[in-house]
């Protein structure tokens, strides 16, 4: 448990630290793919999307852009999950990348080296190391996700014990 905090203390911390350091900005023109907006933040160009078919086809037309690509999954059911946080650092811990996914895929470029990644969603982090060479990284990350009734306690009586 505190390997786990402190590893949340740490993907905090450099989030902070990324966001600090600067904002993302528009890389190319939406052209790249229906409703698409290629970004750039720290000379890393990124792009998100695929929530609906159009999407899932418009992301896949630019694929080979991009030498990172993600895949966000709701662990428990299997489908596709928008709106999960990528960080992404060096492996010296120098800020790279920040951003939040507007849908299940989330495709960068990253320059070769060995970064840290960390996928989050619901304040659930997963991290992993990675190497960036020639060849393209395909990764899913299943993650688990509370829903409304996740956060409900049902009560098995009908009548509510008295105090």
């Amino acid at each position: 448990m505190q390997v786990s905090r402190s590893l949340g203390l740490a993907l905090s911390s450099l989030a902070i630290a990324v966001a600090a350091a600067g904002c993302a900005t528009r890389a190319m023109p939406a052209g790249a793919g229906a409703g698409l907006e290629i970004m750039e933040q720290h000379g890393v160009s990124y792009v998100s999307g695929g929530n609906d078919e159009a999407g899932m086809q418009s992301m896949q037309a630019i694929t080979a852009r991009f030498n990172v690509r993600l895949t966000m999954v709701d662990a428990g059911r299997g489908k596709p999950l928008g709106g999960a946080t990528v960080v992404v650092a060096s492996q010296e811990g120098r800020p790279v990348l920040h951003a939040t996914a507007s849908g299940p895929l989330f495709y960068m470029r990253l320059k070769p080296g060995a970064y840290r990644l960390a996928v989050g969603y619901q304040g659930r982090d997963q991290m992993r190391d990675i190497v960036v060479a020639g060849e393209p990284l395909d990764m899913t990350f299943r993650l688990p996700v509370n829903t409304l009734e996740d956060d409900w306690l049902l009560c098995g009586t009908t009548r509510c014990p008295r105090r």
